[in-house]
């Protein structure tokens, strides 16, 4: 058959589209959406020109929608970086902190400190960076009882330990935090890591990816995740000094942290990034209800066929409905094509538009089981206005609907959001409709 979907197909096309899988620039199937403009500007490259341009080491935020490719995009930055002869250190530090504890500084601190420890330790064949092991090891051992670290005491496994074991991770900075005079000697060890990079023509770049996803109170309820939240304002808004090295640093943040938005452009002196999603509805309403940004759904049309190729598809149209009701989200696309490609079998071994309203179906009913009276009242007002609301009672919810991807954010000339399509009938807006909105 033409689509030939038989068992070692089918789990091929399953593994391309997994939706927590991040796509590095050098996977085949990367597609960049910012050659387009789908989202607006590329933060990486303002990052990077923040950088380029400082007299002294820089502190940036970056942030987005889980799932929106802040990763990727981290990961891109680094390639172009490296290309400009920097250091770049990608750590994925959100391996190492808890769930059950809110964030504070000092695990921030530890979480920096480690992630330029190099494999290896000590015997690193990059002399600054064996000099720096030394270091950390020391601090580690004068400041820690060492037999909280490793069995087998030793530099050579105090990064695979600490990395490792998350809870061993947080007991650590939970003893560092009562030290004297920790933060100087932090700063003290980037800041040697840093002149030694300078001083061998590769200036250091820490990227911390990761911290977003833990420690955010998601799994509370809502007084506790309030509390959560509050410990990760305080961290980079009270207590931003000490979240500024002597040494060039980007964070990942939750997107909670955009309603502070101006608060942490004051205290750091570069305003904060957000990554939107992909931009395949306009703002302005057509004629005939949403307009289609035609050029976001190729965009994500082609990023879909990379995994899934056009000829599964009974109809390459399928793929746009799909796209539609995404809403830009790779993420939730790769959850619907995934449910299209387990619904494929004899004798229809192609993806049908029933098969794609059953996925569809399947996905509005994971948003709708969490849909509350107060979200739809909300989610109504930020459809009709475009805007985020400015009322701060309203700042948990808004988090909520962040966190949750009910409300996604895009970038046409400015800033603006919208309810998920998956949403839309619930909330008695016009939908995504074939005829309209796909046939034509």
């Amino acid at each position: 058959m033409i689509g030939g979907m038989d068992k070692a197909t089918k789990k091929q096309l399953i593994w391309a589209c997994k939706p927590d899988d991040p796509i590095p620039p050098s996977d085949p199937r990367h597609v960049d959406f910012d050659a387009h403009g789908l989202r607006g500007r590329p933060w990486r490259e303002r990052v990077a020109e923040v950088i380029e341009f400082a007299s002294e080491p820089t502190a940036q935020g970056v942030t987005g929608l889980r799932g929106s490719g802040k990763t990727t995009e981290l990961k891109q930055l680094a390639a172009e970086m490296q290309r400009q002869g920097y250091t770049i250190v990608l750590a994925d530090a959100g391996a190492w902190v808890r769930d059950d504890a809110p964030i504070d500084v000092e695990t921030i601190w530890l979480a920096l400190v480690l992630s330029l420890y190099p494999e290896g330790g000590p015997d690193s064949k990059v002399a600054w960076l064996a000099e720096y092991a030394r270091r950390v090891w020391s601090f580690l051992s004068t400041e820690v009882d060492v037999t909280q670290i490793s069995a087998k005491v030793g530099a050579l496994t105090a990064k695979a330990t600490l990395t490792t074991d998350d809870t061993l991770f947080q007991r650590v900075a939970k003893h560092l935090a009562s030290s004297t005079g920790l933060r100087d000697q932090v700063f003290d060890l980037l800041d040697f890591a840093a002149r030694s990079a300078e001083r061998a023509g590769a200036p250091l770049v820490i990227l911390l990816d990761g911290i977003e996803k833990r420690a955010t109170g998601d799994l509370h309820g809502p007084e506790e995740r309030e509390k959560y939240r509050s410990h990760w304002f305080s961290a980079f808004l009270t207590r931003a000094p000490d979240l500024k090295p002597p040494v060039h640093v980007v964070y990942t943040l939750p997107s909670f942290m955009i309603r502070r938005a101006a608060e942490f452009g004051e205290a750091f002196g570069q305003e904060m990034e957000f990554l939107p999603m992909v931009r395949v509805w306009g703002r302005v309403r057509g004629e005939h209800g949403p307009a289609v940004d035609r050029l976001g759904v190729h965009a994500m049309r082609e990023a879909l066929f990379l995994r899934i190729p056009r000829h599964h598809f009974e109809d390459p149209r399928i793929a746009d409905w799909l796209i539609l009701h995404s809403g830009g989200f790779m993420r939730d696309l790769l959850r619907m094509a995934t449910q299209c490609v387990y619904a494929c079998r004899p004798p229809e071994d192609r993806i049908t538009r029933t098969m794609a309203d059953e996925a569809v179906a399947r996905v509005r009913q994971t948003y709708l089981e969490g849909l509350y009276i107060e979200h739809e009242t909300l989610l109504r007002e930020v459809q009709k206005t475009r805007d985020y609301p400015l009322n701060q009672d309203l700042g948990p919810l808004m988090d909520r609907l962040l966190q949750s991807h009910a409300m996604m954010r895009y970038h046409n000339s400015h800033w603006w959001y919208g309810a998920h399509p998956l949403l839309w009938s619930r909330l008695e807006v016009d939908g995504v409709d074939w005829d309209r909105h796909v046939a034509t």
